[in-house]
């Protein structure tokens, strides 16, 4: 008896708790934050209980890691990512240090110092992802992605490289 309420008493946290963080993932997509990867979070929670909320978190995950990885490829976009996280960062510290700042509070600068890390470190795990599949001469993730979504481009850019008449 008492380990099937400590079950349920489990279920329901894990559910709330779930349920939170997906609502703070749904707001994050309307405002500063990584929406998606707090999404993901939320159906990792829920994934713990519930079978429909992995095959969920395996879409978010997808999504969130198809997202970084299309930043990752193109300069400009990485660069905007990483000056927007710093700036994050900096926001966060300044409505935690300004009492003049409207609603300026520990909780609301520390969401957005823990929000600018979070773009931060996603940023830079895509960039090393791609750098070491270069390395290894292997397709970057957002390479990978670009064939699965546009075969009809992949193909011809891999013909235009090998140009005609070449082996391959």
């Amino acid at each position: 008896m008492l380990n099937r309420s400590a079950h349920l008493l489990r279920r329901i946290a894990l559910t709330v708790l779930g349920v939170a963080i997906l609502g703070v993932g749904v707001a994050m997509l309307a405002l500063p934050g990584p929406g998606f990867l707090v999404i993901a979070l939320g159906f990792f929670v829920l994934s713990l209980e519930y079978e429909w909320a992995r095959r969920r978190f395996e879409q978010a995950r997808r999504k969130a890691a198809d997202l970084a990885d299309q930043a990752a490829a193109n300069a400009l976009s990485s660069a905007f990512t990483i000056v927007f996280g710093i700036g994050m960062v900096s926001a966060g510290v300044a409505w935690i240090v300004v009492d003049s700042l409207p609603a300026s509070s520990p909780w609301t600068g520390g969401s957005l110092i823990f929000s600018g890390l979070v773009v931060l470190s996603t940023m830079i795990v895509s960039l090393w992802q791609a750098r070491q599949a270069r390395l290894a001469g292997e397709p970057t993730p957002a390479e990978l992605l670009e064939r699965r979504d546009h075969p009809d481009r992949a193909a011809h850019s891999d013909r235009a490289a090998t140009g005609p008449g070449s082996p391959g």
